[in-house]
């Protein structure tokens, strides 16, 4: 269903470039849905113009039957979700970060919006998510980081993009007030909350660029622990503005000048308004609006 969300698109809007922009997706996305479909079919759909593309004689009657196979998933989902108030259970995967920082609301905004809707949270490796929900293990996926390797979507999953998430160095006090700051540093390690998000790899080239030191990297297991374990002075992390506070405040952590600081891209990866019930799309839509409200705002 997606290569043929992303062929309709472009049959609407007569360009690669316009149709990657009105699904959230890399222009590279498009193309290979594109071919894709066209080696399945054996024939092209479209022709490369100067600027833009057209439909051939084999693209237009494919896209008839395109059209008819959206009428008739429109109204099965019509059918499987009567007008009215959307009810039923989402389950929504987070990677660790995203559970701490933004599903607590989600599951508080989507209860006073959908109060029939229940939200079951469950915490996901990155590299799982698109699987977990291509499968039917999950309705919705937030994840962060390039899981995506920066090229293509996951293969049979809507993805979207949400609102960035920033992460700080952190670490105890006392690495801050230390007389030898680089001794200090060599004797703690990087704790990785997820080890498929590149970012604690950050903290990583910096303390060999910066200090000259080469640390070891553990995993924290949580957030939680990774909080926990840097406020003991064990170990530095890479954790959410939004979850540390101001300079830390309350957590006994602090940021940790000389190390930079990440934003993240943030999505939201499921089978697309088409497939989903009431009660998904509702979700997604409320992760869309806490993501935009808990959205760091630019100095």
């Amino acid at each position: 269903m997606y290569q043929l969300r992303t062929f309709r698109e472009v049959a609407r809007l007569g360009s690669l470039t316009k149709a990657a922009r009105s699904l959230g997706y890399a222009q590279s996305s498009v193309t290979s849905h594109i071919r894709l479909l066209e080696t399945r079919l054996g024939m092209p759909l479209v022709q490369r113009l100067p600027h833009g593309v057209r439909l051939t004689p084999s693209g237009v009657i494919f896209h008839e039957y395109a059209k008819r196979i959206f009428n008739v998933v429109d109204e099965m989902a019509t059918a499987l979700n009567p007008p009215g108030e959307p009810e039923g259970r989402a389950t929504v995967g987070a990677s660790a970060l995203l559970l701490e920082t933004r599903v607590g609301s989600l599951i508080k905004e989507s209860r006073y919006r959908y109060p029939k809707v229940q939200v079951s949270p469950r915490q996901l490796a990155i590299g799982a998510a698109a699987a977990a929900v291509r499968d039917g293990e999950l309705d919705l996926a937030l994840v962060h980081g390039d899981f995506i390797g920066n090229e293509s979507d996951p293969p049979g999953v809507v993805v979207e993009r949400l609102p960035d998430l920033e992460v700080l160095p952190v670490g105890s006090v006392s690495l801050v007030d230390a007389a030898d700051r680089r001794a200090a540093l060599a004797s703690v390690k990087v704790l990785a909350v997820d080890p498929d998000c590149a970012s604690h790899q950050v903290l990583v080239t910096a303390l060999r660029e910066v200090y000259g030191i080469d640390p070891q990297v553990i995993e924290a297991g949580s957030m939680g622990g990774a909080r926990e374990l840097a406020r003991a002075g064990y170990g530095i992390a890479m954790l959410p503005a939004e979850s540390v506070g101001p300079e830390g405040e309350g957590y006994g952590l602090t940021m940790l000048p000389g190390l930079p600081r990440v934003r993240l891209g943030v999505r939201a990866m499921w089978l697309g308004p088409e497939m989903a019930v009431g009660a998904v799309s509702a979700v997604r839509e409320v992760a869309i609006r806490v993501g935009r409200e808990r959205q760091p705002q630019a100095a």
